[in-house]
């Protein structure tokens, strides 16, 4: 990121994300004005651990009062376009955590504030800079697989133990748009958009225990601040919530390329199922010529037939060394990108386009679900 100038931020949404990584990175990468929550004491005490200058409790208030040019969104997944469009309309660059939307109608509106404002606008997750995804990509451009036929990725989970009205309800979405937009970015900027989508999903566990929304603003207060996952571990869920959203799904994909392929997000799969039945891959891409695991055994993996292909082994898989893979953080790294595309007035990677394409392939998914027809999409990116 440039070093010319911090660019002034206010953070909305000041849940776990927010507070494990992105508002300690902004303090580093940015000159942090604002945290905002409908919560008012996780605003306040937001501020305080991370630094900020202000507090809000409400996104129109922070718009209106706060001397900030960018916003992340950190929300519930289905308000993130709601509050993107805001901020949008009132001329501030946007970084989105994923998805961009849960349905159509607000991915069309925040779409065109976007556009309108002419604001930046990052949509997460950032797959196009990770470097495992950049390795996969370069490994299918050089036609080692040669062409893509098909195509599997996710596996699913057991759910999440906190926050109903971000993972659960109708409106948010559940796992398609907690779990399986990983692997429809991945698939997206590996192989190109997609044309049609067919999904399949139902609620197959009705009722859950989660612990109470009280749980996180209480962790949150307590001083020194410590690292939420191993409490959130130890903690006894108690609350009981029905499932809004299906909790078991499987997307069927048509890509623009030709090629076909299969996605799986559930809150449903024993945890630890993958890496205990020996390291399954959690996307899978075969071709004329071989396959392509990305996970598994090791990050990336190539099996080809090409014998002129530097990764053809006559014994089998070729296996990519760990070190070439860096590590990778996206939620440092997107917010790294996007504040160095504000300074420099640069397009941010994983644009608004791909964002309303991802969103629009889940979003068709569950209306295919739910009215049993194949759908077509309508957007796509470049």
């Amino acid at each position: 990121m440039s070093d010319k100038r911090r660019v002034k931020c206010g953070v909305l949404g000041c849940g776990v994300i927010a507070n494990e990584v992105y508002l300690p990175t902004l303090r580093e990468k940015a000159d942090l004005v604002a945290t905002c929550d409908i919560v008012p004491e996780r605003a306040k005490r937001s501020m305080e651990l991370w630094g900020a200058k202000e507090w809000y409790a409400s996104l129109d208030e922070m718009l209106r009062k706060s001397d900030i040019e960018a916003v992340f969104v950190l929300t519930g997944m289905g308000m993130h376009a709601a509050h993107a469009a805001k901020a949008a309309r009132a001329g501030k660059h946007v970084l989105i955590q994923k998805p961009l939307a849960t349905n159509m109608r607000d991915a069309d509106v925040v779409y065109r504030a976007v556009k309108k404002a002419g604001v930046k606008a990052l949509v997460e997750p950032n797959v196009q800079q990770d470097p495992l995804y950049k390795k996969a990509k370069s490994i299918l451009e050089e036609n080692a697989i040669g062409e893509v036929f098909w195509f599997r990725a996710g596996l699913g989970r057991g759910p999440p133990t906190w926050s109903e009205k971000t993972f659960f309800t109708k409106t948010a979405g559940g796992p398609l748009f907690d779990l399986g937009v990983y692997d429809i970015a991945a698939l997206t900027f590996l192989l190109g958009p997609a044309s049609k989508v067919s999904g399949f999903a139902k609620i197959s566990i009705p009722e859950r225990y989660i612990v109470p929304d009280e749980f996180f603003t209480e962790h949150l207060a307590r001083k020194p601040y410590e690292p939420f996952w191993s409490r959130l571990g130890a903690a006894k869920p108690s609350q009981k919530i029905r499932m809004g959203a299906e909790d078991n799904t499987l997307t069927l994909l048509n890509m623009k390329n030709g090629s076909i392929g299969c996605v799986v997000a559930n809150f449903v799969t024993p945890d630890g199922l993958r890496r205990d039945v020996g390291n399954m891959p959690h996307i899978e891409i075969y071709g004329r010529e071989g396959a392509l695991f990305i996970g598994g055994q090791a990050p990336l993996s190539v099996m080809t037939n090409k014998g002129d292909s530097r990764y053809h082994k006559p014994s089998g898989w070729y296996h990519v060394p760990r070190e070439e893979i860096p590590a990778w953080n996206y939620y440092v790294a997107s917010t790294e990108h996007f504040l160095d595309c504000i300074v420099n007035d640069r397009e941010p990677i994983p644009n608004i386009e791909w964002g309303k394409h991802v969103s629009e392939i889940m979003i068709k998914s569950i209306q295919s679900a739910r009215t049993g027809r194949s759908l077509k999409l309508s957007s796509t990116f470049h």
